[in-house]
């Protein structure tokens, strides 16, 4: 293996974290459940576990993970938000067969305009539920924008 395929592994590792995409959709799932369900952390739990030096611990871990979720909550919106303006732009090169065009872009944008009208139309249906679809859909972003791209 020459330096140049050694580098390029190191920067595809780097750039790879499965731990993220397990970690952060598990929290958000956690997260909708607690707050529309309350009662499902058990009492025994709550009054054992956030004792003391531990419930900073908790707190921090809670509040890390809090601001990653925000974080992709916010690219997801811009995203979803942009898709309908870039469709709209760029509606003559992509219709045109002579253009060249990078399909996995194009893609994308559609992957999240349909997921904009999904979201759309589950929040005239029901606000609750597209709250929660838009905060599960925000913690498993990075798995979204791979199965898009």
């Amino acid at each position: 293996m020459n330096v140049r395929q050694e580098v390029a592994t190191l920067i595809d590792h780097r750039q790879s974290r499965p731990w993220m995409e397990l970690i952060l959709p598990l929290y958000t799932m956690a997260l909708v459940i607690l707050y529309y369900r309350p009662q499902a952390l058990p009492p025994a739990i709550e009054d054992t576990l956030l004792d003391g030096m531990f419930r900073w611990v908790i707190w921090g871990i809670v509040g890390a993970l809090g601001g990653v979720l925000a974080l992709s909550a916010l690219f997801l919106a811009f995203y979803l938000l942009y898709s309908p303006l870039y469709l709209i732009e760029n509606a003559k090169r992509i219709l045109d067969p002579h253009v060249w065009v990078d399909q996995r872009e194009v893609r994308f944008y559609l992957g999240c305009f349909v997921l904009l009208v999904v979201l759309v139309a589950l929040a005239v249906m029901d606000s609750n539920l597209a709250l929660a679809s838009f905060v599960l859909l925000a913690g498993s972003a990075q798995f979204l924008w791979r199965v898009l791209v």
